[in-house]
């Protein structure tokens, strides 16, 4: 990739006002995460997740992940995520680490 494509990726996202704009790597651990109920192959798993990345306070987050049994997320998981540097609440979770794990 040359080096340039970079800074011209965030500099599109702070004139489209992305608001992962600023986000630095970091990741996300879950302290909490809702039951599956019934059979049905994907679900919606309801998580409360504890952001942890150097400069920026740990933050509690609501959130959830359409998923299957398999991957379920299990509380004391640890994923990778973009966190926002101005508005911790805004995060990407790396949800096909829960694959990995």
């Amino acid at each position: 990739m040359e080096p340039w494509v970079d800074d011209a990726a965030e500099m599109l996202e702070k004139i489209t006002r992305d608001p992962l704009a600023d986000a630095v790597r970091g990741a996300v651990r879950v302290v909490s995460a809702s039951e599956r109920v019934g059979r049905a192959r994907y679900q919606a798993c309801e998580l409360e997740v504890v952001t942890t990345t150097d400069g920026i306070p740990e933050t509690r987050i609501n959130t959830e992940v359409v998923t299957t049994a398999k991957y379920w997320p299990r509380v004391g998981s640890v994923l990778p995520a973009l966190i926002s540097r101005s508005d911790p609440t805004r995060i990407e979770v790396n949800w096909d680490a829960l694959a990995r794990q």
